[in-house]
């Protein structure tokens, strides 16, 4: 599959991406501290989130953010979400600078979209990126759709025969891989004159 370099927050940060990704800002709100792209024709999404770095150790911190991804989807059930693997991701084999630790979790969860009754079944690729020394958690998510609902909204966008066509954990590691930090004031929160009157 062809991959294209692609600028992401204002080109503070870029990264490989399929040629196929199709920034979900164009057709719907996307907050501020995310970057979200979507696959046409499988369902399959992509998430970039940068957050406030979470008070937990390293160790047990995308486990964290998994199970609070969890409870965003209204999978926090035991029954809806289930780790699979965690592990720790080399600091030499990615392209960011000044990152402190970096893990890898795959797990599924049942998700249901737009408040949905149906439940899609996910299966969730996480890499997780610490920035200990700017506070600061890089979230990436890859969503692949393994059942969809055929009452669920996504049920009609899907293409069966684009099969071929899908993301694979391949594509989701060489973006986490090629995943590159160009402005570092993209962290640093603006300061403000405050006057007295």
């Amino acid at each position: 599959m062809t991959r294209a370099k692609r600028q992401l927050f204002g080109g503070a940060i870029q990264a490989f991406l399929p040629d196929t990704a199709v920034d979900a800002s164009v057709v719907r709100h996307v907050p501020d501290n995310q970057e979200v792209f979507v696959h046409t024709s499988s369902d399959q999404s992509l998430i970039i989130e940068i957050l406030e770095q979470a008070n937990v150790d390293d160790s047990n911190a995308i486990k964290y953010h998994f199970d609070a991804l969890a409870e965003a989807n209204d999978a926090s059930n035991a029954n809806d979400h289930i780790t699979d693997k965690i592990e720790q991701i080399p600091n030499n084999s990615l392209t960011v600078q000044r990152v402190s630790t970096a893990y890898y979790l795959f797990g599924r969860q049942k998700i249901s979209k737009y408040n949905e009754q149906a439940k899609n079944l996910v299966s969730l690729h996480l890499c997780l990126l610490r920035l200990n020394e700017l506070n600061t958690d890089i979230l990436i998510s890859f969503n692949d759709p393994l059942f969809v609902n055929e009452d669920s909204s996504s049920h009609a966008t899907i293409d069966s025969a684009s099969s071929n066509n899908r993301w694979t954990f391949t594509d989701f590691q060489n973006f986490y891989q090629s995943f590159e930090i160009v402005d570092f004031g993209l962290f640093t929160p603006q300061q403000q004159d405050i006057e007295m009157n």
